[in-house]
């Protein structure tokens, strides 16, 4: 009878790139395109399972072609695992009988915080809901009862399809098993299959929505008056054209750092207001790769700016009231107030309109900008210490006031 109880975390997920309908083929030159967020389905699956843990997948393949043979090296670029199965035996030799296996069907959509939320169960399942017409793309299991397309078995449920034959489904046929040792169901809330946390892509359809969906969860509810209101709706409109295009993409991950180094260079050439409007460049540059490739470093805050990005952007603050001020102290003290003012907002419990200007790096470098072209940089960055230390002050003034009033 296979194991239920299994204190170890899941650490090898087994996915199925066979049969794939999902990636629609350029038909001109014949080249596959991104489906989902600029990544083939496989790859996205991969990336969503890596951010919740886990580094060691399992392909179940008819073929291996360019295309994943390319995905395999990507991966492994990342520090992860990727290896190809065609039988029940080939993933025998890639797991160990501590090891407990996350099983994905093909074509499944999974939210991370679905994914995170079912990897924290110490028992053995099988994700189930129910036989309603509206989850008909859900693989039946009984006359009540759909597969999820999730499950998380043992190493003694997988030795059973040792003897599997070469054409039979691997992922259908270990549900199958799982079935007959009773392993227990999981029953998840049909709110998964409405909202779209949990989608079976069935068709071009399918993808041109959940890209919506993703989209919108990207660029919605981002910290910042200058992030939600301008960057968003600019976003919403050409991130999908960067999706079709890998170069494209790459070039997002690194256009922030190569402006941020621009912001330096032309602070230190004593061109205050210019150095200020590359920053915001590189603000606007960030923002835009965590909507293309919604990287796991957060997308509401200060420090969604990637370390490298922030420290250029913090150097060419430096660099530029340095340059501009005859080296004098003052406009040095201001940029080291501005940058820990932030540091120390960003670590602060704030809400409403204050965390709308305290965590926007975008509207602190408008104001920059506004204020080196009017007054300078040195005097720039003084009301701007102004303004961070007032808006902290209200703030708290407001949350003593809200909390004073509920008592």
């Amino acid at each position: 009878m296979l194991s239920v109880r299994n204190p170890n975390l899941p650490t090898i997920a087994l996915l199925s790139a066979a049969g794939d309908n999902g990636v629609e083929e350029d038909a001109p030159n014949g080249v596959r395109r991104p489906d989902l967020a600029g990544l083939s389905l496989i790859e996205y699956q991969i990336m969503m399972l890596a951010r919740a843990g886990i580094q060691r997948f399992l392909i179940e393949v008819e073929n291996i072609d360019g295309s994943l043979i390319a995905l395999a090296d990507r991966c492994r670029l990342r520090k992860m695992t990727v290896n190809f199965v065609q039988t029940g035996v080939d993933i025998l030799r890639h797991i160990d009988a501590e090891d407990r296996i996350w099983v994905q069907s093909g074509q499944l959509y999974v939210q991370l915080g679905l994914i995170e939320t079912l990897l924290k169960f110490t028992d053995n399942f099988i994700a189930t809901i129910d036989g309603r017409d509206e989850n008909r793309a859900f693989e039946r299991i009984d006359i009540n009862t759909r597969w999820a397309g999730v499950s998380v078995v043992g190493y003694d449920a997988i030795s059973m399809l040792r003897d599997l034959p070469e054409d039979w489904s691997i992922i259908s046929s270990l549900l199958r098993q799982a079935l007959l040792a009773k392993v227990p169901f999981r029953p998840l809330s049909q709110q998964h299959v409405q909202n779209g946390t949990l989608t079976v892509l069935t068709g071009a359809q399918d993808f041109s929505e959940l890209n919506r969906q993703i989209l919108r969860r990207r660029v919605a509810h981002r910290a910042g008056y200058i992030e939600a209101y301008v960057f968003g709706p600019i976003f919403a409109r050409i991130v999908p054209l960067i999706w079709q295009s890998p170069a494209a993409v790459t070039v997002t991950k690194f256009a922030s750092p190569m402006l941020a180094l621009a912001a330096v260079a032309l602070g230190f050439g004593n061109f205050a207001t210019a150095a200020c409007v590359a920053a915001l460049l590189s603000i606007a540059a960030n923002a835009l790769r965590l909507t293309v490739t919604d990287d796991p470093d957060g997308s509401d805050h200060v420090q969604s700016l990637s370390v490298v990005t922030w420290a250029l952007i913090i150097l060419a603050m430096f660099s530029s009231v340095y340059a501009a001020a005859s080296y004098n102290d003052n406009g040095l003290f201001a940029a080291f107030a501005v940058a820990s003012l932030a540091y120390l907002a960003d670590k602060m419990a704030i809400t409403g309109w204050a965390k709308q200007v305290l965590h926007s790096p975008a509207s602190l470098a408008l104001l920059a900008i506004i204020g080196a072209a009017t007054v300078g940089i040195t005097a720039a960055l003084q009301w701007l210490m102004v303004l961070q230390l007032s808006v902290l002050i209200i703030a708290s003034m407001q949350r003593d006031a809200e909390g004073q009033a509920s008592n």
